[in-house]
């Protein structure tokens, strides 16, 4: 099934309705925009609209996706910091975003991940908080 021409307005308007509906930075936007079958010459005006528009926000998507990852997926600084590289964002915009993580939050959230899995190993528990993200450092004061 071909998929359908898109003028770049039309893009626009659908790209406006997709960043207001939760958070996006301009490397998810870029993507969408091209499974749209948009093309190199359409999609970087529309990220610039976009963004002098606000509806991109990259310091607003870092500090929301931070937020999100560590109090609905229990992630730790380790891991955001990951996904937000890999989505190409800026080192300063991910160094403010994990610096505005609330420690006592923080602390709180790893205490609950090794409270769930007392019962494992100190092995297997140390491998599972740092599969979450979490340093070594971190997860052993915390065993304490």
């Amino acid at each position: 099934m071909e998929k359908p021409e898109w003028s770049v307005d039309d893009l626009m308007r659908k790209a406006e309705r997709y960043c207001a509906t939760a958070e996006h930075c301009c490397y998810d936007v870029r993507i969408k925009l091209r499974q749209w079958g948009a093309t190199p010459q359409q999609v970087e005006p529309i990220i610039v609209h976009l963004c002098k528009s606000q509806f991109i926000d990259e310091a607003r998507y870092c500090h929301a996706f931070a937020h999100d990852k560590l109090l609905y997926q229990g992630w730790g600084r380790m891991k955001i910091q990951a996904n937000l590289i890999a989505k190409h964002l800026p080192d300063t915009l991910i160094d403010e975003a994990l610096h505005s993580i609330d420690e006592q939050e923080y602390a709180r959230i790893l205490e609950h991940l090794i409270h769930q899995r007392k019962n494992d190993s100190k092995e297997r528990l140390i491998r599972f908080c740092m599969q979450r993200g979490f340093t070594y450092e971190e997860i052993n004061k915390h065993m304490q």
